[in-house]
């Protein structure tokens, strides 16, 4: 029932003919008995001999649509409502013989639905719930967004919205957006000293709010194209990518503890770490006792990787900075370490004493130590031909650790159990519903699946691989893995308010049930 999904309920009617069905141009409504002769339930569901046709999914990319028709008394006028499975190309297209019997089928569904998230929510089957952190701060500009999808009531979405609206509830009207652009990143961190506040990278810059109030938000820095931000707590170190380009600020000229800069603060300028447009993403953690930044500089189809390691400066200045400021420079970096993958690279992954790299070619493991990449998983022996075969042509999105003995490498369908050593552990492979865009561990049990493309989050126990939850909606994407932060935060389109994106956090539910 959680990948149901009643696409549409308002499309226009259309017109059945000998040629097929087309779009009616003027329409008046005629007078039109439900089947059976009376106000009862929907009529009965038959098929119609019609073209296959297709549309739009909103990517691009183009969707086989499979029509059936009501048994209708008159089969001339038509009047249509979309349903869909997540995670398959295909969009059913279903036509009622008047416009309350469209309706009477969309609420038997919307009840169906609606029945079902309210027995999950009382047997407490879902692993995770939602806490909205901006619901009216962020809308799309005027070219993006989309029309208002199908509501259904008691879903996580649907009570974190609940819980955000009940809570300024008496506050006067809804503030206005402070932005107009793609939300594409966010993080959580704590002021030195002070509060937790989140941060939301946007094409427009990064934005900041205390946790916990979803429309207190401010833009902190004014910048470009923001696709991911990082705070090293224990240096004061706030990281972002804009526009390709890596750079770091200290945290208290971002973020001041007592809302505002002082002098001292407006010198400290930022840090421009790489090059022009060169940097795809970077990862922060810890190895050879040290906290590392790496970041990875795309040259033509190669990677590089450089590492960085943010150092303690004694300020000339004053004693409570623990930034140099000499000449008005800043120097809160040093080169650690590089290295060199021939291939394209989409994500990395720290360990330990190794890192994970997702390339073009599969996962490579390496140390610092020793730059010599190993592929894994070991596909060479013959009985794991039909998983060599199921990953060919797969790009792979991450590699996670689920115990000291056994990693889970995850691909865009489906997740390979491995050893430490790289070979395959389990015979068996993890299917998923959809094709993941982005992916993601949390407490060291979930695994997270972000399909953007179909729209919706694929939750499922990593161990086992049973599928724990979906939560779906319109521009659905994954803003922070919560690898620094500890949680996991997603976008996507408001359900309510169309024009505005809605920023979630979710929050392991501690008292779920398998």
């Amino acid at each position: 029932m959680d990948l149901l999904i009643l696409d549409s309920v308002n499309d226009d009617p259309v017109v059945k003919s000998v040629k097929g069905i087309s779009s009616v141009s003027t329409l008046t409504k005629p007078t039109v008995t439900t089947p059976g002769g009376g106000t009862g339930g929907p009529g009965t569901l038959v098929h119609t001999n019609t073209s296959t046709s297709a549309i739009s999914n909103g990517s691009g990319a183009r969707s086989l649509i499979t029509t059936t028709v009501l048994d209708s008394p008159n089969d001339k006028i038509l009047y249509p409502f979309r349903v869909k499975h997540l995670g398959k190309t295909e969009v059913y297209i279903l036509y009622a013989s008047s416009a309350q019997n469209r309706q009477e089928w969309c609420d038997k569904i919307i009840e169906a639905k609606t029945r079902h998230a309210s027995s999950l929510f009382a047997q407490n089957a879902e692993p995770f719930k939602l806490r909205v952190l901006a619901d009216t701060a962020f809308a799309y500009d005027s070219q993006s967004g989309g029309p208002k999808g199908v509501i259904i009531k008691g879903t996580p979405l649907d009570r974190s919205i609940e819980e955000c609206e009940k809570s300024f509830y008496g506050t006067g009207p809804k503030p206005s957006p402070v932005c107009r652009a793609q939300v594409n990143c966010a993080t959580t961190f704590n002021q030195p000293f002070g509060k937790r506040m989140i941060a939301v990278g946007t094409d427009f810059g990064v934005f900041i709010s205390e946790d916990g109030n979803a429309r207190a938000w401010t833009r902190v820095v004014n910048a470009t194209h923001v696709t991911q931000v990082a705070v090293i707590e224990d240096f004061s170190l706030f990281i972002i990518i804009s526009d390709k380009s890596l750079i770091a600020y200290h945290l208290e000229t971002v973020c001041p503890v007592g809302g505002a800069g002082t002098a001292a603060d407006s010198r400290k300028a930022p840090q421009k770490l790489s090059g022009n447009r060169d940097v795809g993403f970077f990862a922060v953690g810890r190895q050879k006792d040290r906290t590392l930044v790496f970041y990875k500089k795309k040259d033509g189809i190669s990677s590089t990787f450089k590492v960085l390691e943010p150092v303690y400066q004694k300020s000339a200045t004053s004693t409570r900075s623990r930034f140099a400021i000499r000449r008005g420079t800043t120097d809160f970096f040093r080169d650690f370490d590089d290295f060199y993958i021939p291939s394209e690279t989409y994500a990395i992954d720290l360990f330990q004493s190794s890192l994970a790299i997702s390339t073009a070619r599969g996962i490579e493991i390496l140390t610092l130590d020793k730059k010599v990449p190993i592929s894994v998983p070991d596909l060479k022996p013959p009985e794991v031909a039909s998983i060599a075969q199921r990953i060919q042509n797969q790009k792979p999105l991450g590699m996670f650790r689920l115990s000291d003995n056994e990693f889970l490498l995850v691909f865009e369908e489906v997740g390979i159990y491995v050893d430490k050593h790289g070979d395959v552990s389990r015979a068996v492979v993890m299917e998923f519903v959809g094709k993941a865009k982005q992916a993601c561990l949390i407490g060291g049990m979930y695994l997270i699946l972000v399909d953007a493309g179909a729209g919706f989050v694929e939750v499922r126990n990593a161990v086992n691989g049973r599928l724990r939850q979906v939560i779906s909606g319109r521009d659905v994407k994954l803003l922070d893995a919560g690898q620094t932060s500890g949680t996991v935060k997603i976008c996507m389109q408001h359900p309510e308010q169309e024009r505005n994106q809605v920023v979630l956090e979710m929050l392991v539910n501690e008292g779920s049930k398998e």
